[in-house]
């Protein structure tokens, strides 16, 4: 793996927004230098909505979201345990029968 691809997925891939690197920054990145044409790249006046950044996770909630995102790309294979409020630790068992937990060990 490149140096210079694991230097971009580093910034991209921060959690905190604020520590994370920028579209226009993303762009100039070493990585992209042998296939960045100025001609092809486009600048907009719109402003794009972050809000959706700003809301505040407990560790519960983010593995949900987390479990969520990967269910997208894997339908099936992780479920997704219902949350129950009483009790953060839930398990759940995949088609192989191998046991997943939430919020516990």
């Amino acid at each position: 793996t490149p140096p210079e691809a694991v230097d971009l997925l580093k910034k991209m891939l921060q959690i905190n927004p604020k520590k994370r690197i920028t579209v226009d920054d993303a762009l100039m990145h070493p990585f992209f230098n042998s296939i960045r044409d100025p001609r092809d790249m486009y600048t907009t006046n719109s402003v794009f909505d972050y809000s959706f950044e700003n809301q505040t996770l407990d560790r519960i909630r983010l593995k949900e979201l987390i479990w969520e995102e990967m269910i997208n790309f894997r339908p099936g294979c992780l479920p997704v345990p219902s949350r129950r409020e009483d009790d953060a630790s839930v398990s759940s068992r995949n088609s192989r029968g191998r046991k997943w937990m939430l919020g516990g060990r």
